[in-house]
């Protein structure tokens, strides 16, 4: 009979699956949909100003969303583009591979507790930590390549904000969840 901490670390493993299956399927069909879904734009096209330093004229762009045809266009046509789509696909099929792996931790939590260190504990810390760099350094670079009054250029990612969020929580979750089976593992029951 397993313990109520067991119990409680097998439902945060279970949790972790079901998100990296989630996020990695979703992600690996249509990454353009499903960074449509997690960004919220209410308009579709915008206008945005810029001034420069040296004095030169203020500058007026209208820019308008892409549509699914042109991004999938434009990931055929550009060089750089094109690999990181399919690099990206890769890692979201990995994700997903690492979800199902997490199955493995509910039969047998103590023969399985290092999958659950590296997918749980690790992997996590390290995307939530470096979707928050991300967003700070994609800050730090607009403002070095705007004014101050181009606001439009610092926007925050949205999707960045939000994953880096759901792999932080997982973080969280299964580090508290690994601390409270501590003494039980050291004792060798589940």
């Amino acid at each position: 009979m397993r313990s109520k901490t067991t119990n409680a670390l097998q439902g945060v493993v279970l949790l972790t699956g079901v998100l990296y299956i989630i996020v990695g399927l979703f992600f690996y069909i249509s990454p353009y949909r499903a960074f449509k879904f997690l960004t919220a734009s209410p308009e579709s096209k915008s206008t945005v100003t810029m001034n420069y330093d040296e004095g030169g004229p203020v500058r007026l762009e209208e820019r308008g969303e892409l549509s699914e045809d042109d991004w999938l266009k434009q990931i055929i046509n550009d060089e750089i583009i094109s690999p990181l789509y399919y690099v990206f696909r890769i890692f979201a099929a990995l994700l997903f591979i690492s979800g199902i792996a997490m199955v493995m931790p509910l039969f047998d939590p103590l023969r399985y507790r290092g999958l659950i260190y590296y997918n749980g504990l690790i992997f996590s810390f390290v995307a939530a930590l470096s979707s928050f760099l991300f967003i700070r350094s994609q800050k730090s670079l607009n403002i070095a390549i705007t004014t101050k009054d181009a606001a439009a250029w610092q926007e925050n990612h949205l999707v960045m904000i939000v994953l880096g969020a759901v792999f932080f929580a997982v973080f969280i979750l299964t580090a508290l969840s690994l601390v409270i089976t501590r003494k039980q593992t050291k004792e060798g029951r589940e």
